[in-house]
């Protein structure tokens, strides 16, 4: 029988980090599903889901623990049925202290799920100030109309622009 495995990895950057996680991964029967990883301050960070056949699940689980120079700490995924409905989510806006907690509150509030969220700032174009933005994959309650959804986010500030990237109609 398959299991999950989510494994979280964080250690001081270095060439090679993502071959030996696959290496090891790979002799040890396991399966990379899906990751997420980036460098952050000289640090490397990552999650990644692994499928593996539940005989492999513990000597996978030990043999990561044991990687040189790397935390590693794990749990067994579960699979969900499909969310009835997903979309991507772009907000752009000035950058300021608190913008992703005022956009993770109305999600809440609204009733949506945060999927997967990448973040960042970069210089606007013509004034060269920091511009925030937030990719995010969300799920959607039965009944949230998307007009409301993007009226809740742009009422944050005058300058937050909500782009929904998916061809979904109220």
């Amino acid at each position: 029988m398959q299991k999950q495995l989510v494994v979280t990895v964080i250690g001081t950057d270095r060439p090679g980090i993502v071959e030996e996680l696959a290496s090891l991964i790979s002799a040890q029967g396991g399966n990379w599903l899906a990751s997420s990883m980036s460098e952050l301050a000289g640090q490397f960070a990552g999650i990644l889901q692994v499928g593996v056949d539940e005989s492999h699940y513990r000597p996978l689980c030990e043999a990561l623990s044991l990687l040189d120079g790397l935390k590693v700490s794990f749990a067994e995924g579960v699979l969900g049925a499909e969310p009835e409905r997903q979309l991507m989510l772009t907000v752009t806006g000035n950058d300021r202290p608190g913008i992703v907690h005022e956009v993770a509150s109305i999600l809440r509030q609204l009733g949506a799920n945060v999927i997967d969220l990448t973040t960042g700032c970069e210089a606007a174009p013509h004034s060269g100030a920091p511009l925030f933005y937030a990719h995010t994959l969300v799920s959607l309650p039965q009944g949230l109309a998307l007009s409301t959804l993007i009226e809740s986010l742009e009422s944050l500030s005058d300058d937050l622009v909500v782009d929904i990237d998916q061809d979904a109609e109220d």
